[in-house]
């Protein structure tokens, strides 16, 4: 082969493979908001409304986020899996909604203690680790919600 040829084809490479690695890091992904919340089969289940924004001037395919929930720094919650795959075409957003992400009451007993009790109104904050694979890339965000 042509040494020629073979710069071409390494470099040609090395360039599309930044360009991804560029795409999957510029995807935003942020939560909108808490939609629904409420006890089922001795969980709490939240479903959430995540925004997926695509700042660029391609169109990328990411897999549906798979998201934990952590209370005081300890894993609590997560979502199911899912191999799932969404487009998001170039400089568009794309809203999922009601996104389940169950908590059993094992996992927080203090905070079932006082949602239980009628003396409390008090919120919760609850970080939310949203992950997904952008391009073969995977982009992972974290925010804290108050439930």
């Amino acid at each position: 082969m042509n040494p020629l040829w073979l710069i071409v084809l390494l470099g040609g490479g090395a360039f599309y493979l930044s360009k991804l690695k560029n795409v999957g890091k510029s995807l935003s992904i942020s939560i909108l908001n808490v939609q629904t919340f409420r006890i089922v089969n001795g969980a709490l289940q939240l479903a959430i409304n995540i925004a997926l924004d695509n700042p660029t001037n391609t169109s990328i395919t990411v897999k549906k986020p798979y998201i934990k929930a952590y209370y005081q720094e300890n894993e609590v919650g997560n979502s199911l899996p899912s191999d799932d795959l969404i487009k998001i075409d170039a400089n568009a957003r794309t809203i999922m909604k009601d996104i389940n992400i169950q908590i059993p009451f094992s996992n927080l007993p203090s905070v079932v203690l006082s949602m239980l009790s009628n003396e409390t109104k008090k919120k919760m904050n609850i970080d939310v680790e949203i992950s997904t694979d952008v391009n073969g890339i995977l982009v992972t965000t974290r925010k804290t919600i108050s439930v």
